[in-house]
């Protein structure tokens, strides 16, 4: 029997275990609506619709086949995988059934990788006089949380916060936007160009390029207390060009060799490849390059680009420039805190949306409160998972990770 016993509890650990974060006392709550994925393939299709088919503001395309009902969770899956030509996908559905105020809940677990986008939230469908959504959580491994409010009736704004479940990531600083590549061998070439895969707007404030020089390169922030060393910037007389823009940033602020906002260049919303492109004119020698991305709120700098390189034109072809990307300059990632891995443990994310206020909270504990400025119209609940570059670096570990949802539970007050 002891065995028995000692069986019975380490299968009782393996599955997890519902932490109920019940909705705030006071007030005559009903639940109405409930799915605890162990109801099979019917009950999943009554209750939810799937996307099927590619996802332009993402980087990934989502379908039904990447979610599976597995032990009694909802899996939605990534894979490396090209269809509808993306390269990543995915999956996202929402509830048949739309809800106005109540009390809203899911348990799930973040997919173990950055670059995923693990969500639950409420979102209007169709053509409601007032469209709106309200992201209780957009997930980012392995321990951030953000909760947003978007209005999509006319021109839009977000309104949002972000918590971490732990510490802290350490703030972006000058040295991650402000980069220099002295390069180990001269390049000669006629034309370079910067290349970026982020989702747009891709934000360049400063695009310079030097020949070699034995007494060095100007500081990529210059001090004016001290010398700069007297290299000329042959980016300052090149014709410049970008695949987009994003008015009024346009290409040749990128070279005008001032620092600050507006003097930069944005690329559309769109998801890249995106270019900005320096003709020089005739054949240059070129030693060193600099760039600066994003824009500086106070001490922190925003909007720096994740993924990009440098490239030369031989003529025919644009090659890279040996060292002069992001991958050459990343380092390991530290190792996740296992007390803090939001893709290791399930939690509870919720909503109490009433008609003055929208009250977020995590495991039961409040952890934000904004104003319902404009939702107050019956909206689907949506699960979704998304490969995304604001969410980190894109690895192989994305390849077969997973959102795995235990329960979506919600409730609304009994009318009075």
């Amino acid at each position: 029997m002891p065995r028995l016993i000692c069986l019975l509890l380490l299968m009782s650990l393996s599955i997890p275990q519902p932490v109920r974060a019940d909705p705030p006392k006071g007030g005559d709550w009903k639940l109405v609506f409930e799915d605890e994925f162990d109801g099979g393939k019917e009950k999943l299709a009554a209750n939810w619709q799937f996307q099927n088919g590619p996802s332009g503001h993402i980087l990934c395309s989502r379908w039904r086949d990447n979610a599976k009902l597995e032990d009694g969770l909802l899996k939605l899956v990534a894979r490396k995988e090209t269809r509808a030509k993306q390269d990543w996908t995915a999956a996202s559905c929402w509830s048949k059934q739309a809800f106005t105020y109540g009390y809203f809940e899911c348990r799930y677990r973040y997919a173990a990788a950055t670059g995923t986008n693990n969500s639950f939230w409420i979102m209007t469908r169709g053509k409601p006089a007032q469209r709106f959504e309200i992201d209780i959580n957009e997930g980012h491994f392995p321990n951030e949380v953000n909760m947003n409010l978007h209005n999509h009736t006319g021109k839009h704004w977000a309104k949002g916060g972000r918590w971490y479940y732990g510490p802290r990531p350490p703030d972006p600083t000058p040295s991650d936007a402000g980069l220099q590549f002295v390069l180990k061998e001269p390049v000669a070439t006629s034309r370079i160009r910067f290349v970026s895969t982020d989702t747009g707007p891709v934000r360049v404030m400063e695009l310079r390029a030097f020949p070699p020089s034995q007494q060095g390169y100007p500081s990529v922030f210059p001090n004016h207390m001290e010398a700069q060393p007297d290299v000329p910037n042959l980016a300052g007389g090149a014709k410049v060009e970008a695949s987009s823009v994003l008015e009024p940033y346009t290409p040749e602020m990128a070279i005008d060799g001032k620092l600050g906002t507006p003097s930069r260049w944005l690329s559309a919303r769109t998801v890249g490849p995106h270019h900005l492109t320096l003709d020089f004119g005739k054949e240059r020698t070129l030693g060193c390059l600099q760039f600066i991305s994003g824009w500086q709120e106070g001490e922190i700098w925003q909007g720096i680009v994740d993924d990009f390189r440098l490239e030369s034109w031989d003529g025919e072809k644009w090659l890279p420039i040996p060292g002069a990307s992001r991958k050459a300059l990343q380092k390991d990632e530290p190792p996740v805190d296992p007390s803090h891995n939001l893709g290791k443990e399930f939690h509870t994310y919720a909503l109490e949306w009433n008609e003055k206020e929208l009250i977020y909270l995590f495991d039961g504990k409040i952890i934000r409160r904004m104003p319902n400025e404009i939702c107050h119209g019956p909206a689907p609940v949506w699960l979704s998972l998304a490969i995304i570059r604001w969410g980190g670096a894109l690895t192989d570990a994305i390849d077969g990770a997973s959102m795995d949802v235990d329960y979506v539970r919600i409730w609304q007050r009994a009318p009075r």
